[in-house]
């Protein structure tokens, strides 16, 4: 008659109870059955298990938050970006790596297969990666722009120590670094500066250089938006 509702104190409880269960993500089936088909010992089960669910997707977005983050990053680093040479201390790093002989190799081209042949070893494994994806090329400096072939290695730096064929330690070493925008067709250039910089300090190449690709195919479409650090191991 008054279009009120009235509930008896056990209705309120019972509500109560509802909404709670209803807050804590269970579904209408689920909340139905620990309200009316439940004792203390499922219901102690069922939040111990939402508990873990919650936990598991805590972590997924904290990763997908440190991924997007570093995304921005290395954006940020490709607009400020300016042709400036440094010295930096590369650190100890585990890595997950494919090293073969390539015929033919392009060095204005992107080995797409050999790529994503890293990404699926990271991902089948469930791993957490810790760089973007590196080219390290185990010959004499500017060697892959000269000849046809190459000893390439792909990799990719990753949290976890996980033991099996495809996974190194690497050890610290210092480095010379530097920064090249666009095109790959325009590396051998930026290679080439950053080889007259530490040879007019009297340093020495000590060891394979590395290419990470910071921005990529992977991210952008336009290659002249494409950010590649060069790292050259010196002594």
């Amino acid at each position: 008659e008054t279009n009120y509702r009235y509930y008896t104190e056990d209705q309120m409880l019972t509500l109560h109870n509802i909404r709670k269960l209803k807050n804590y993500g269970f579904s209408l089936e689920e909340v139905h059955n620990l309200v009316y088909n439940s004792d203390i010992d499922v219901l102690r089960k069922s939040l111990s298990t939402r508990l873990k669910d919650i936990h598991e997707k805590i972590t997924s977005f904290q990763n997908l938050y440190n991924e997007i983050q570093n995304s921005i990053e290395k954006i940020d680093i490709n607009l400020s970006q300016k042709d400036n040479i440094f010295i930096e201390e590369v650190p100890s790093r585990g890595l997950i790596y494919t090293i073969r002989h390539e015929k033919n190799f392009k060095s204005d081209r992107i080995p797409v297969s050999r790529w994503f042949e890293v990404f699926e070893i990271i991902r089948k494994n469930r791993l957490k990666a810790e760089s973007s994806i590196m080219a390290t090329y185990h010959n004499q400096p500017l060697e892959q722009f000269l000849k046809s072939d190459c000893e390439l290695e792909i990799s990719m730096a990753v949290e976890d120590s996980p033991s099996f064929p495809f996974y190194k330690k690497t050890p610290s070493f210092r480095a010379v670094c530097t920064f090249h925008r666009g095109s790959l067709s325009g590396l051998i250039n930026t290679y080439a500066k950053a080889i007259k910089w530490l040879n007019a300090r009297n340093m020495q190449i000590n060891g394979a250089i590395t290419e990470e690709f910071l921005i990529s195919p992977t991210d952008v479409n336009d290659e002249n938006d494409y950010l590649t650090k060069i790292i050259i191991p010196v002594k």
